[in-house]
């Protein structure tokens, strides 16, 4: 009995999948540009725009075997007609999807910056809950030993309990943001949810330089993936406006002109949407950049306060309490000082890039166009 028994549990132990065994976190270094490269390789999104683009040839090389010739019959002809026509639009549908995959390898690669400096900014604020704790543990004693010898009330102490409470759950909710981080930063790159890599490289701001804005706004804008295709139509309703039976049907001139007035109204619609969002993006970066000065002035002066008070404390004239606070003032400054740098990087790129800001804005934060199942690369 006891062999069939030992059997029976070696067999059910291999019925269970590999992802239910045990597997200690993996901590692979990482610089920011091994994530984006990991993310863009893993990006499942981007692998099926590239199949897009062979789809959409094979296409195009289809419609043009069924028109091998440019023809010069006079307007009017259907056959003709819309062979052409089927030609124009799968050779319009094969180019974009070539800035499709452009446009999905940017949106990508942002979405592993933002997610790289999302972990470094959740790091940090487990940083300052740490502070926070120590510093209201030891307002905590004070108010004990005060409350003893009869120096404050009890309703003193009482409010040094609720606070080191408060500290305790700030500090579980930020572990609880930094695991969450992880779990979005590995899907992305193709990591397990509970690896912690090692992400080496730190954010360096530097202020965005833009000799002329309106150069610069007309540049990106120019390059966007949207406004190329907006213009394209625009081009491709000019073809059709000189065919009449291009979809099988006769269709009036005056039809055909009102719609290429319609797509000039809808590529100009969507420059001018491009042009707004390139242009808040550059001036939300450039107002965080007054911001991070300020924060930074913070941060020296709280390592300044900080040093005051240790030598206070070395020679007598300051608390461990009082050392704790200052040192929670000081992290509590890093932090709100690297958020804001981790902001300012993102917008950065992002006005480089706005067409991948926007497809990640409408995607939704987490989902980011990786096309991540959530499991490991190997």
């Amino acid at each position: 009995m006891g062999r069939i028994l030992t059997v029976f549990i070696l067999i059910a132990s291999l019925l269970v999948p590999p992802s239910a065994w045990a597997k200690e976190p993996a901590t692979p270094e990482l610089t920011l540009n091994q994530a984006v490269a990991l993310a863009l390789a893993h990006s499942e999104a981007v692998k099926k725009a590239e199949k897009e683009i062979d789809r959409t040839y094979e296409w195009r090389e289809e419609r043009a075997d069924q028109l091998d010739y440019v023809p010069t019959a006079p307007p009017g002809n259907p056959k003709v007609e819309i062979a052409w026509s089927n030609l124009l639009a799968a050779d319009l549908t094969w180019r974009m999807s070539k800035k499709s995959l452009t446009a999905e390898q940017d949106k990508v690669a942002l979405d592993a910056c933002k997610k790289y400096w999302d972990v470094l900014k959740a790091q940090e604020k487990v940083r300052a809950a740490e502070e926070g704790l120590k510093k209201a543990d030891w307002e905590l004693r004070r108010a004990r030993a005060n409350f003893q010898v009869g120096m404050i009330p009890q309703a003193d102490l009482v409010a040094a309990e609720a606070g080191l409470a408060r500290a305790k759950a700030a500090l579980e909710a930020a572990k609880n943001d930094l695991d969450n981080a992880y779990a979005s930063f590995n899907r992305l790159v193709g990591l397990w949810p509970q690896d912690r890599p090692v992400l080496v490289d730190g954010v360096n701001f530097a202020p965005l330089e833009v000799p002329d804005v309106n150069v610069e706004v007309g540049r990106i804008v120019a390059e966007s993936p949207t406004v190329w295709l907006a213009n394209e139509k625009v081009t491709l309703q000019k073809y059709y406006e000189d065919m009449m039976f291009y979809t099988g049907e006769y269709r009036p001139y005056q039809v055909r002109k009102i719609e290429v007035e319609q797509a000039e109204l809808e590529a100009a619609s969507t420059r001018k949407m491009m042009e707004e969002i390139t242009r808040s993006l550059y001036y939300n970066a450039k107002s965080l950049e007054e911001s991070y000065q300020a924060l930074q002035e913070g941060v020296k002066t709280a390592e300044e306060n900080l040093r005051v008070t240790k030598v206070k404390y070395d020679v007598g004239m300051a608390t461990r309490a009082e050392v704790a606070a200052a040192e929670a003032a000081l992290a509590e400054a890093k932090q709100k000082a690297l958020e804001t740098a981790c902001q300012h990087a993102y917008l950065k790129l992002a006005f480089e890039k706005p067409w991948a800001h926007i497809s990640l804005a409408v995607a939704g934060s987490g989902a980011g166009g990786s096309g991540a199942s959530g499991n490991a690369q190997g």
